[in-house]
């Protein structure tokens, strides 16, 4: 699984105000391409994590969710 499928399949779990608040927090990063924006961006995904006690529920959320075959992982 690529590096952005990982990342699209961590956004489906987000809720609307957790996207409102990454999404403003990368227009400011891209704006200002500023050092700091890496520890607030880092801030932010810490803040947004939610422990399932599923450990590969980002590589197999269709398994988990949909009850399809696990995918090898690469």
């Amino acid at each position: 699984m690529s590096i952005k499928e990982l990342i699209q399949a961590e956004l489906e779990l987000l809720l609307e105000d957790e996207l409102g608040e990454l999404y403003e927090l990368i227009k400011k990063r891209n704006s200002k391409k500023d050092i700091d924006s890496d520890d607030e961006l880092g801030d932010l995904l810490e803040r947004c994590q939610v422990n399932t006690g599923i450990p590969d529920l980002s590589y197999q959320h269709d398994h988990h969710l949909h009850g399809t075959p696990k995918r090898e992982v690469e």
